[in-house]
């Protein structure tokens, strides 16, 4: 289970955000994302003192969709479905900015093989 809440204590997953601009901006891609993609879980501002949002997950995003296309610096996370490794690759490399990228699979040889592929500064 994730916590919200102070990045001091130890049990914490998802600290406050910078300020009440950003939640504003974070919580508009939330709303953006409603209308483009499945509402998994999260979503919501959490009810305390300070910028905390709830850790959110869309699924069902389209690639081109604004909070796939765009970056929007809070805890939110787009799950895009691909065909073939091939498709993973164009979807992964069809983006400005390239700053991060993460592979999961049981299959060493395709991590590497994909992780290779992927034009992002960095790749875990």
């Amino acid at each position: 289970k994730q916590k919200v809440g102070c990045p001091f204590d130890l049990s914490t997953s998802h600290g406050s955000q910078i300020d009440e601009k950003q939640v504003e901006a974070i919580m508009k891609y939330i709303e953006i994302g409603k209308k483009e993609a499945r509402l998994v879980t999260g979503g919501n501002r959490v009810q305390t003192d300070g910028c905390f949002i709830e850790p959110t997950i869309f699924a069902d995003v389209d690639p081109q969709s604004r909070i796939a296309k765009e970056e929007i610096f809070g805890p939110v996370m787009q799950i895009i479905k691909f065909d073939n490794e091939e498709n993973l690759v164009d979807i992964a490399n069809d983006t400005i900015y390239g700053l991060a990228a993460g592979v999961l699979t049981n299959d060493i040889g395709k991590a590497l093989t994909v992780a290779n592929s992927i034009k992002a500064g960095t790749v875990w």
